[in-house]
């Protein structure tokens, strides 16, 4: 973990005579940082003073190392819950930023993080210099993690400035930290990332932008950077059994977690699964088509979706207008311009406008994932073309099979009748002799 620490010098009183009363003191420039302890690790104060020793601050429980020019304190008070509160302050000694934060760290490039109570959980949000909010990581969206009763906050003995949150999977050993701070040479790979950053820490997934700030806290239980189910500016991702969405380019979350299945966008449509019906989202998350349906294809050039309803199949259009009737055993995705359809265990096949181009005749049948297709029927196969004509192609696989059935039976037969006409012709020479 790598922050920005200012020169200083951390040692026990030096030549200047005032110093002396203090255990340990910082010089930065033309200030001092004191420290007086009085019982270890329960009762100490710091100030900020000047060359001479006039003290340029009142008693703080601590004051952390300069950045940027300014420093993070904690004040003597403790909040209601016995902790203690960080802000900054600047080396005049005047509070830049109100101290009302659980923990925070030293600024980098003009911003910091600061963590806050929010309800049950924690939350970390990023401020600049004068305490204005850059960005709020979402966390009231990740419920099972980050909740204040699993969580401690760990100091250094006399150094409450050097704090962390530690939020316990399993004690003594095993936790999650919300803040994270990265070694120089991850640092450098990020900031040198095209868009976003994931990272993997302990089996859980983070989102970190290229100017070093969380924008998913280490909490997602998958990631799909390769887009095998992402499109359209969203990456989907998964927090706990839920899939939702963020941009891949700034990390931010677009689509809370709300669904249980997804499906790849096409023609700029997401099929998402939720209370066991499919419905369809934009690329801004906006709902587009309720959640209707049991069954749903990806949306093809023909502007179609083959849906389904208890068990009855058809078609609707982008817009979730219904463009062939909900009747059908099943219907398969439009391709070149053509659907293949079930009735009663028999298949036949229709265009966009609903006209069959064929009689539902066949027995076993394919979609048209090329320029044609095979189909069978009365024991005999047929390569099918777009316009609906057949040309024969062979015999059914089904009496092929028949065939090769018969055949092995013939063999069997022939084969025992074989066997017992040399085992007729052994007994006949033995009894000859």
């Amino acid at each position: 973990m790598q922050s920005a620490w200012a020169p200083a010098q951390i040692t026990p009183a030096g030549n200047k005579a005032w110093l002396k009363e203090y255990n340990e003191y910082r010089e930065y420039d033309d200030i001092y940082v004191v420290k007086k302890v009085s019982i270890p690790c329960r009762s100490y104060e710091t100030f900020i003073t000047d060359k001479s020793g006039r003290k340029l601050t009142p008693a703080y429980r601590d004051i952390g190392d300069f950045a940027e020019g300014v420093a993070e304190f904690v004040p003597l008070e403790l909040n209601a819950e016995g902790q203690g509160l960080h802000g900054f302050i600047d080396k005049r000694g005047k509070i830049v930023i109100e101290p009302k934060y659980t923990s925070t760290d030293r600024f980098r490039d003009g911003k910091t993080w600061v963590i806050y109570p929010s309800g049950k959980h924690y939350g970390l949000s990023y401020i600049d210099l004068t305490g204005k909010e850059l960005y709020r990581i979402p966390i009231h969206h990740y419920s099972k993690d980050y909740l204040i009763k699993d969580s401690d906050i760990d100091f250094l003995c006399n150094h409450d400035t050097k704090e962390d949150v530690l939020w316990w999977i399993a004690r003594p050993t095993d936790f999650h930290i919300l803040n994270f701070n990265f070694s120089r040479f991850i640092e450098k790979e990020i900031k040198a990332a095209k868009f976003i950053y994931h990272f993997n820490y302990k089996g859980k997934f983070g989102i970190i932008d290229k100017n070093m700030m969380l924008k998913v806290p280490v909490a997602l239980d998958d990631i799909d950077p390769e887009y095998k189910y992402s499109g359209q500016g969203m990456e989907r991702v998964q927090y706990g059994d839920k899939y939702g969405y963020i941009s891949p380019f700034t990390g931010d979350l677009i689509v809370p977690f709300e669904y249980t299945d997804t499906r790849k966008p096409t023609n700029g449509l997401f099929w998402v699964k939720k209370n066991g019906k499919w419905g369809c989202i934009d690329k801004t998350g906006k709902l587009h088509i309720q959640h209707l349906y049991d069954e749903a294809t990806g949306f093809t050039a023909e502007n179609r979706s083959a849906v389904a309803i208890n068990g009855k199949f058809g078609h609707i259009d982008k817009s979730g207008k219904v463009r062939t009737p909900l009747k059908y055993d099943f219907a398969s995705y439009y391709n070149h311009g053509i659907s293949m359809i079930r009735i009663d265990d028999k298949y036949g096949y229709m265009d966009t406008t609903g006209h069959f181009i064929t009689e539902i005749i066949y027995d076993e049948a394919l979609p048209f994932d090329n320029l044609t297709t095979t189909v069978e029927r009365s024991w005999l196969r047929f390569e099918l073309s777009l316009d609906g004509k057949e040309k024969f192609a062979g015999f059914s696989y089904k009496l092929n099979a028949v065939f090769i059935i018969i055949g092995v039976l013939i063999f069997v037969w022939l084969n025992n009748l074989f066997y017992q006409r040399v085992l007729k012709r052994r007994l006949v020479k033995k009894t000859t002799k």
